[in-house]
């Protein structure tokens, strides 16, 4: 599958969006309280729009459908906003993973950031997920607790200029 896979804004390929919400909402739902299905569809609509934030980039595969997808978001709960804008909800279909989905979705999302201007992007993972993302050039940056669950805060500069005071 290396390779043989497009990536596209999410308004592109609207038939994928209940698919990735329900992927997203399974992932994450014990993380984000009120988090389901319908929600996660909720919010993707919303980030149909090219060159704003939040948007979302799905990869797929006409064969295969959808692949996996990523975020860019800018709304954050008030203890995060120190870290805005996010890269955010990556998740990866489980029988593609190890094919390079993840890395090019963490790609393009970074080149996505550069375009609108965005100079640091932020994630946030778990303890043991830290390396996957240090491999693609993130930092680590700080500690976050949302409930029981602790995380690290990661940073990637784009290379965007940074913006002029």
């Amino acid at each position: 599958m290396r390779g043989a896979f497009a990536i596209d804004h999410a308004c592109d390929v609207p038939q994928w969006l209940p698919t990735l919400a329900a992927a997203q909402a399974a992932a994450f739902a014990p993380l984000i309280a009120g988090l389901d299905t319908n929600t996660a569809l909720a919010r993707l609509r919303t980030h149909q729009r090219h060159r704003a934030l939040p948007t979302t980039l799905i990869a797929h595969h006409e064969a295969l459908s959808w692949l996996g997808g990523v975020s860019l978001l800018d709304n954050s709960p008030e203890d995060t906003r120190p870290w805005a804008p996010w890269l955010a909800s990556l998740v990866v279909r489980d029988e593609q993973r190890g094919q390079g989905i993840g890395s090019a979705l963490i790609r393009r999302g970074v080149e996505e950031a550069r375009a609108l201007g965005v100079a640091h992007l932020y994630l946030y993972c778990a303890a043991d997920l830290v390396g996957y993302y240090a491999a693609r050039g993130w930092h680590t940056c700080g500690d976050y607790t949302r409930g029981a669950w602790r995380a690290v805060v990661m940073r990637m500069d784009t290379g965007a200029a940074e913006p002029r005071a």
